[in-house]
């Protein structure tokens, strides 16, 4: 067969298989998978317990990474709400950063683990979330502008997201505690 021959049955082929294999289309033109603010709520709860890391170090993280929005894309390639690089999201198992939930639990592993390695120092764990650990050693955040900026933030916004869970905490146990009284008329004196 000559070299036409061949170059015309690998383009029908091709065109062949694009035409015959099914294609999963979104009928809103999106692909990705979408939550709503409860369900990511949730997560982040529930993976802030399964991984016993505090929500509000999990929301910190999240707002200081990508402001809470899933589609983010870093200019150096970390993806989704918690910019996981893709070789640490396929590391996690997190098959696609994009999907908030997946997303989340990739990034709460990753924050449990580097609180282990930094016995539990959240500063040292949050530098290491964004420079990497082969640059926080020694006891010591990396002398890396971005990542002692970004240490900051994060711990402003814990601190933060902490003072607003202990206020809900506080205003559900007050909802608890008060009871429901209907508030008595006093009845006229009667006229003797």
């Amino acid at each position: 067969m000559n070299r036409i021959g061949l170059c015309f049955w690998s383009t029908l082929v091709c065109f062949a298989l694009v035409l015959l294999l099914p294609t999963v289309v979104n009928p809103d033109g999106e692909s990705r998978p979408r939550h709503s603010k409860q369900e990511i709520r949730r997560a982040i709860s529930f993976y802030a317990q399964r991984y016993r890391l505090e929500p509000a170090l999990l929301r910190a993280v999240i707002k200081a990474e990508s402001d809470f929005r899933p589609e983010a894309v870093s200019h150096k390639g970390a993806v989704g709400l918690m910019q996981l690089m893709p070789a640490t999201a396929a590391h996690l198992r997190v098959t696609d950063p994009y999907d908030p939930i997946q997303n989340i639990r990739g990034g709460a592993r990753q924050l449990r683990h580097l609180l282990v390695v930094y016995d539990g120092n959240v500063s040292m764990a949050v530098a290491a979330y964004n420079a990497g650990t082969h640059r926080v050693k020694g006891g010591k955040i990396p002398r890396i502008r971005e990542t002692r900026l970004y240490v900051r933030k994060v711990l402003r916004y814990y601190r933060d997201f902490k003072f607003r869970e202990r206020v809900e905490q506080r205003e559900q146990s007050k909802n608890r505690l008060v009871p429901r009284v209907r508030p008595q008329l006093k009845s006229p004196p009667a006229a003797a």
